[in-house]
């Protein structure tokens, strides 16, 4: 290809403009627009030619050779597998330290206690238990009240809501259904 010859570059720059040209054609083009003045109707993609191979025109087999040598050293500094293991126990170590400060530090509300321990509700249970029809009970602790499911001989359930009077002590059941 004669890109001496107006007509051929000419023909090449507008494949260029389609993108239908190949690495070796633009670097063509790029190397005569830096090698040569342009008339006036070809400064404009001379320009635009230029200043995209730019960059290459700069880069010479030292500078490329210098950038392997930057690289392959910066790829040996890498941490080593066991700093690295070091760095995050030393980083999970910190988190809970961090956790065991602000669990405290920081002030909770008081949990209200409940209404029954446990003895109590197992009396409640035992009591129920002696009652002919009742068959089975569970008991169910919910915030200050106790739900309570009585299955009867029949097969049937019986649900209640069982509260203690914190001023008085007394308990009470309401039954549910």
């Amino acid at each position: 290809m004669d890109i001496q010859d107006k007509d051929t570059r000419m023909a090449l720059v507008a494949r260029y403009l389609e993108a239908e040209t190949t690495v070796a054609e633009e670097a063509l083009l790029a190397a005569y627009y830096a090698a040569n003045e342009v008339e006036e109707d070809e400064r404009a993609i001379a320009q635009m030619i230029r200043m995209e191979h730019a960059n290459e025109a700069q880069l010479s087999k030292e500078g490329a050779e210098e950038f392997d040598r930057i690289v392959s050293q910066a790829k040996s500094k890498q941490p080593k597998p066991r700093i690295r293991r070091m760095v995050w126990i030393g980083g999970v170590a910190a988190a809970i330290a961090l956790l065991l400060v602000l669990n405290v530090t920081i002030p909770r509300e008081a949990e209200p206690s409940p209404a029954f321990t446990t003895v109590e509700i197992a009396g409640y249970v035992q009591q129920l238990m002696n009652v002919e029809d009742i068959e089975a009970v569970t008991a169910s602790p919910v915030k200050e009240c106790v739900l309570v499911t009585a299955t009867l001989s029949d097969g049937s359930t019986k649900m209640f809501i069982m509260n203690k009077d914190p001023e008085e002590g007394s308990t009470s059941m309401l039954a549910i259904n």
